[in-house]
C-alpha cells in the first residue's frame, strides 16, 4: 500500500464535485486537502479526456494543480511556473484568479503563461504571452522551491486528434522538477 483515503476525502476532491468548485474558488486554497491515494501517484503517466468526453478525468489535474499552489503558497518563497493555455482563465475563473492574488502578494516568485487572449495585470506576477502551439497545448505547474521545502511539478501535453485530451504526469523529485523548471524558464 502506497497511500490510502477515505471514501469521504475522495468524494469532497474529485466524485461529488465538479470542475466549476476548484473555479468558482468558494471554499478558497486553504480549506483544500488533496487526497493522499492521488498525491502518491506521483511517476505515473496518465491519459485524461476533458469535457464532452468525460466529466472527471481532467478533474483530476485540477486537483493537483491546485495541490501544488497550495504547496508553494505554504512555503511563500521559491519560483513557481504555469501554463494556463489562455491567460483569459486569471480574469474569467474567480477561484484562479484569488489563489494567483495570493500567490502575488507573497515573496513567491510568479511566473504564468499562455495565449494572450486577455492579459492579466497582477502586481507580483510575471506574464509570458505567445501564440505558439507550446502555449496552447502545455500544461504545467512547477514549484522550485529554497532548500528543506519540497519540491512537485505537474506536466500535461495536450495529445491527440482531439481537443481536450491530455498525457500528464506529476513529480516531487527534485532532479526532474529542477530540469522541468529550467526547461520552461529556457524554452517558453
Amino acid at each position: 500500500v502506497v497511500a490510502s483515503s477515505s471514501l469521504e476525502a475522495l468524494q469532497r476532491a474529485v466524485l461529488f464535485v465538479n470542475v466549476d468548485l476548484y473555479r468558482t474558488g468558494l471554499s478558497g486554497i486553504d480549506r483544500y486537502e488533496a487526497p493522499d491515494v492521488l498525491t502518491a501517484m506521483d511517476e505515473m503517466l496518465f491519459s485524461l479526456r476533458g469535457f464532452p468526453a468525460s466529466t472527471k478525468e481532467k478533474l483530476l489535474l485540477v486537483v493537483m494543480s491546485r495541490f501544488i499552489e497550495k504547496r508553494a503558497l505554504e512555503a511563500g518563497q521559491g519560483r513557481l511556473d504555469v501554463a494556463f493555455q489562455e491567460l483569459s482563465r486569471m480574469k474569467d475563473e474567480y477561484g484562479t484568479a484569488k489563489v494567483y492574488e495570493r500567490l502575488a502578494k507573497s515573496d513567491l516568485e510568479v511566473h504564468v503563461y499562455g495565449v494572450p487572449d486577455a492579459v492579466p495585470e497582477v502586481d507580483g506576477i510575471t506574464v509570458h504571452a505567445g501564440e505558439s502551439e507550446r502555449y496552447r497545448r502545455s500544461w504545467f505547474v512547477v514549484f522550485r522551491p529554497p532548500p528543506g521545502e519540497e519540491p512537485a511539478a505537474l506536466l500535461a501535453m495536450e495529445a491527440g486528434p482531439n481537443e481536450n485530451e491530455w498525457d500528464a504526469m506529476w513529480t516531487y523529485d527534485r532532479g526532474r522538477v529542477g530540469r522541468l523548471g529550467d526547461i520552461v524558464e529556457n524554452g517558453f
